[in-house]
């Protein structure tokens, strides 16, 4: 059955020196690469690509001296040679001729949907076998993965032992030989030399210990039965090896055999096919003498498949036994079974007849779907039989080996099932056994193979705006198809070059633009975060003057994420510079005005104000206007004032540089109240305020309910003592042309007589 393959393979069969130590090249080694030959008609167009890649990337390892390719083509000729028609030991043999230290031949052939290339490379300095690995690639790697191997057969080659072929070991001879004789045969089995240059076996056979002995026949397997003899003759065997190379091989030890008599085969009546495997059912031939020779104690099932030569035992039977199920089939092959008899010194029947059978599939029609997304869907037309509960799912990443279950199906009628979490643009193998009821499950299906869908394509095209306020704005465009069923997009920002990209959003894929205007700031941070326009949710505007980095990719509704974008950087604008020229006046009164150089830059300004002394300033005002009067202030106070200007996208400048401004004090204390007389009346004085401006005094005397009223206005420094008598409370206020007034005097008792 052939499988299908889904992805553009390469399969390298490397045929490496092997040596007892590395070899120093004190020159570099001269590599002959001989041109891949197409095998088929369709692999033609594939040959030359593959062929070009690979003599490129050997030549960029600057590793080898490449002879160019029409010294190897006649080097082909003078030998009268073709590469179709060349053995390894061809390969051999022209490469020590010609002069080669490495060369490398192959063939391509088609397989379905991929491209087979037989690749031999070869030293000079010996025949064995060094290295073999098999390599699958997928079409879209194909440049990666041949320069992957080229990096291999370079570490290989520098293993190689270069210069004269060594001595070829003596190939030892034939261990463990077993024999056991029938009515007409004998039968003969051993235990091959540890040789890779075994090709073959002589059987030699003499008539007595002492004969001559002389052979009889060859075989390539470790094995043979030697026929049509009669009953009871006798016979010595040896068998020696036959090396490919030629070299002599010693004769084995001697063994002896005979044919005698033994049981009838049994009667081999039929072999009925199930989903558990295939029934084998016959009588053995009775037998009422008293001669063990002929009396059965047991069965020998043998079975051959169609790539085999010979019958293979595969079980023994207890002379009772009527019938046998062989469990251990593969789907759709069919083997031959042939029966023997065999008696108490274990001397054998000839065969009975032969049958042939194949178990009954597990299911019918197994298809797997490629192209899932991290999913691969397995149909089958399910069995019709009654005993079938259910079917379990094996899976693998190898088309032959390591097949473990991945589920069960219940119910005989289920006919698919999906197989989730897988990995993007793989291939898996897959194996189907019916659940039998009461009798486990059946020999597994052929493998049937799926590849998942390919990750999505990165977005591309991605742009990021420079200049923009407090914000980076970026564009891309979206390049997967509808099948890719994409959900949307993460962008990726890193605030260095070589620094940490971070998700930083996660998009619709409806959008194909976004605008990021905002960074968290940590806790670590927390004296700059009063500083800035700090959110709620803990974030603030991008910062001024700040290049950001980003990426994006796409993802789709199984979690399956593109690679990411090329990466852009982007800018935002400069922080503003803030208002000049900021002034404040200082001897206003009750009142702090402020001004500053307006621009159009700015649709407003924010001033601040603060103590002096400290180094805080808080928002006090928003204006439109390039200047504000501060009426919210004290008599004689000093104040801090700064500005920042506030743009169209409400984006503040930098604070400007702080001014002080103050306002008008009020007039100092009148000092020296005291009782005096003056023109002959009675009264207080004091002494006049130095301040320029004081216009006038107020006196202020307590009243009944103990608040000092303010009782008259004096334009000098004395005041004369009016009223009732008894002792008056007074108090002294100085006035300037402002109308400020000064604190009053300290209480001054009088006594009003």
């Amino acid at each position: 059955m052939q499988r299908r393959i889904s992805t553009l393979c390469l399969f390298f069969m490397l045929v490496l020196c092997t040596t007892a130590s590395a070899v120093d090249f004190k020159t570099k080694p001269k590599l002959a690469f001989y041109p891949l030959v197409a095998k088929s008609v369709d692999a033609i167009a594939f040959t030359e690509s593959i062929s070009t890649q690979l003599f490129n990337s050997m030549e960029r390892t600057d590793f080898f001296e490449i002879l160019e390719r029409k010294k190897v083509e006649s080097v082909l000729v003078q030998h009268g040679t073709t590469l179709a028609a060349m053995s390894q030991e061809t390969l051999y043999s022209v490469a020590n001729r010609a002069g080669f230290d490495i060369f490398i031949v192959g063939k391509v052939s088609r397989v379905e949907n991929a491209s087979l290339i037989d690749l031999q490379v070869v030293g000079s300095g010996s025949r064995n076998s060094y290295y073999a690995e098999t390599f699958r690639v997928p079409e879209f790697e194909i440049p990666k993965r041949l320069q992957e191997i080229t990096e291999k057969i370079v570490a290989k080659v520098k293993g190689f032992n270069i210069g004269p072929p060594p001595v070829e070991k003596k190939v030892g001879f034939p261990t463990n030989l077993a024999i056991s004789g029938t009515q007409k045969s004998i039968k003969l089995k051993w235990t091959p030399p540890e040789s890779s240059q075994v090709i073959g076996y002589a059987i030699m056979r003499a008539s007595s210990a002492t004969g001559s002995y002389v052979q009889i026949a060859t075989t390539t397997t470790p094995s043979y039965t030697d026929e049509n003899l009669k009953l009871n003759q006798t016979f010595h065997y040896k068998v020696k090896a036959i090396s490919k190379s030629g070299i002599k091989c010693d004769l084995s030890e001697a063994i002896i055999g005979k044919t005698s008599l033994a049981p009838l085969p049994p009667i081999f009546i039929d072999i009925k096919s199930d989903l558990a495997g295939a029934q084998l059912n016959w009588y053995s031939r009775p037998y009422s003498g008293s001669d063990k020779n002929l009396t059965t104690s047991g069965f020998q099932i043998y079975r051959k498949a169609p790539d085999e030569v010979e019958y293979r035992l595969i079980a023994r039977v207890g002379p009772n036994a009527v019938s046998y199920l062989d469990n251990d089939m593969k789907n759709g092959v069919v083997y031959s079974y042939a029966l023997t008899s065999v008696n108490p010194d274990k001397v054998e029947s000839e065969f009975s007849s032969t049958l042939e059978a194949r178990n009954a599939p597990a299911a019918g029609n197994i298809k797997a779907t490629t192209g899932g997304k991290r999913t691969v869907k397995l149909t089958w037309t399910p069995n019709e039989s009654k005993v079938v509960e259910g079917y379990s799912i094996y899976r693998s990443m190898l088309a032959d080996q390591n097949f473990q279950r991945v589920a069960q199906v219940k119910g005989r009628s289920a006919d698919s099932h999906l197989d989730a979490g897988l990995e993007d643009g793989s291939t898996y193998w897959y194996r189907l056994a019916a659940i039998i009821d009461g009798k486990g499950e059946t020999p597994k299906s052929e493998p049937v193979s799926a590849t998942t869908r390919q990750r999505p394509s990165p977005p591309a095209a991605l742009v990021a705006s420079n200049n923009e306020p407090r914000r980076v704005v970026l564009n891309w465009q979206n390049t997967a198809t509808p099948e890719d069923g994409i959900k949307g997009y993460n962008l990726y920002r890193a605030t260095e070059e070589d620094g940490e990209f971070v998700k930083h959003a996660e998009i619709t894929y409806k959008k194909n633009s976004y605008i990021d205007d905002q960074e968290k700031v940590s806790a670590g941070k927390s004296g700059l975060a009063k500083l800035s326009s700090l959110m709620d949710d803990g974030t603030r505007p991008l910062s001024d003057g700040k290049t950001y980095y980003y990426r994006i990719s796409c993802f789709n509704e199984v979690g399956s994420e593109s690679l990411p974008s090329a990466t852009v950087s982007a800018t935002t604008r400069a922080a503003l510079a803030p208002p000049g020229n900021l002034r404040a006046s200082t001897s206003q009164t009750g009142r702090v005005t402020l001004n500053w150089d307006g621009t159009s830059e700015f649709r407003e300004y924010e001033v601040y104000r603060g103590p002096t002394g400290q180094n805080e300033v808080q928002k006090l005002k928003s204006v439109r206007e390039p200047f504000f009067v501060d009426s919210s202030v004290s008599h004689g106070t000093s104040y801090i004032y700064a500005v920042k200007g506030i743009d169209a996208h409400q984006i503040a400048s930098i604070i400007s540089t702080s001014v002080i401004g103050s306002t008008k004090p009020r007039p100092a204390v009148p000092q020296a109240v005291a009782v005096t007389e003056q023109d002959g009346r009675r009264g207080i004085s004091w002494e006049p305020n130095r301040e320029k401006d004081v216009l006038r005094y107020a006196v202020y005397k307590k009243n009944f309910v103990g608040l000092f009223q303010k009782v008259q206005t004096v334009y000098g420094t004395f005041y004369a003592l009016e009223g009732g008598k008894g002792k008056q409370e007074l108090r002294v206020a100085a006035e300037d042309t402002d109308g400020l007034e000064s604190d009053k005097s300290d209480v001054l008792m009088v006594e009003v007589k």
